[in-house]
């Protein structure tokens, strides 16, 4: 069950970082700043499916998942502080034989750096902004099977909330989907536009007098994906490192990346597609001119491997230990992304999803 191997390989590394990794080894020359030390909070939360509607605003899909976040407030008092919540990809369990609800696995990433002074000196609470990101689809000529067309997601709620809670110190943690799921009335249905999508915004609020400001920017990263011919198996190209890197070298720091559900493919039979993904990096708003590079990055691919059976799918969290052992190299985990590639073994019983694990870290000088 869940990932046994964890494995791990370095696509891209920093001036710290090798190119090759197999298991929780990756070797690394000594470090001089803070490690990084890692608490993971996982908890188990139900998805529901309502009955079937196609009024406007209706739930397709409801979950309590707000009652859990207090525990993820916990942490913080012990002085970790939240670096991403995120969705075990590809797992849930019914929850009876004739249940419509599941439950779906979540994990609370938190971090520590407990010889560094700046991080030690200022105290952050966790709070959490509710939105829904609207879908609409797009098609080039109203005859045309030929043209680009798609769907697009609405980010303006999400931005409006980042600049809001930002705007006085707060930082911005990480996008994820919620689970909610709303439907957008039946003309939208008739024409294939997905429902709305829940969406929770999380940031860290300072406690401490003069918190620094911080400015962000979202940047759009298409993703090609291809479905091959002979089987289900999906495979995605992308230059991760290539826009990792150009952003660090110019003094940004990375925060999040969010798959959009944004998607174009061009004509009515297609094997491959683009979707977008927004690339969320962060700068303190004092040296918003300074291109001086900060931190290094390192991207490592993960493969995340999950079984079924008659009551759901299951997986782990096996990247555990890949943390923790970049973290005592003084690697601070960015983001998990979990891209749509996938590969299946075993008759259809095994799957494996690729995963992407951003690292970096402060350059000492």
């Amino acid at each position: 069950m869940g990932n046994k191997s964890h494995k791990g390989t370095v696509i891209s590394a920093g001036p710290g970082g090798s190119q090759q990794a197999q298991g929780t080894a990756v070797q690394q020359r000594p470090y001089l700043g803070s490690q990084c030390q890692y608490y993971f909070l996982e908890m188990s939360v139900p998805f529901r499916q309502n009955v079937l509607q196609f009024t406007h605003g209706h739930n397709m899909i409801s979950t309590n998942i707000d009652s859990y976040y207090p525990a993820l407030a916990q942490p913080y008092q012990q002085g970790w502080r939240m670096t991403t919540f995120y969705r075990i990809p590809g797992v849930a369990q019914q929850q009876g034989l004739f249940s419509t609800a599941v439950n779906v696995p979540f994990q609370g990433i938190f971090v520590r750096l407990a010889s560094d002074p700046v991080f030690c000196s200022e105290q952050y609470q966790l709070k959490v902004e509710k939105s829904i990101m609207l879908m609409t689809g797009f098609r080039e000529g109203i005859l045309s099977l030929t043209g680009p067309q798609g769907v697009q997601g609405d980010m303006s709620d999400i931005q409006m909330k980042i600049a809001q809670n930002t705007q006085h110190g707060g930082r911005l943690v990480c996008v994820e989907m919620s689970g909610q799921y709303v439907t957008q009335g039946m003309g939208a249905t008739m024409m294939g536009v997905p429902p709305g999508i829940g969406v929770d915004v999380f940031f860290n609020m300072p406690l401490h007098p003069n918190p620094r400001q911080y400015i962000y920017q979202a940047v759009n990263v298409p993703i090609m994906v291809d479905v091959t011919s002979f089987s289900r198996d999906v495979q995605v190209q992308c230059n991760w490192a290539l826009h990792f890197d150009t952003f660090l070298h110019q003094g940004w720091r990375l925060v999040e990346i969010f798959l959009d559900h944004s998607y174009m493919h061009s004509g009515a039979v297609h094997t491959s597609h683009t979707m977008n993904s927004v690339w969320f990096f962060e700068k303190p708003a004092d040296t918003m001119n300074d291109p001086t590079p900060v931190y290094e990055g390192t991207v490592m691919e993960f493969q995340h491997e999950i079984t079924t059976d008659i009551g759901g799918t299951h997986g782990e969290a096996g990247w555990n230990p890949v943390v923790q052992n970049m973290g005592a190299s003084g690697w601070e985990l960015a983001c998990i992304l979990d891209t749509p590639e996938v590969w299946t073994t075993g008759v259809g019983r095994y799957k494996t999803m690729r995963l992407m694990l951003f690292f970096q870290r402060r350059i000492i000088r």
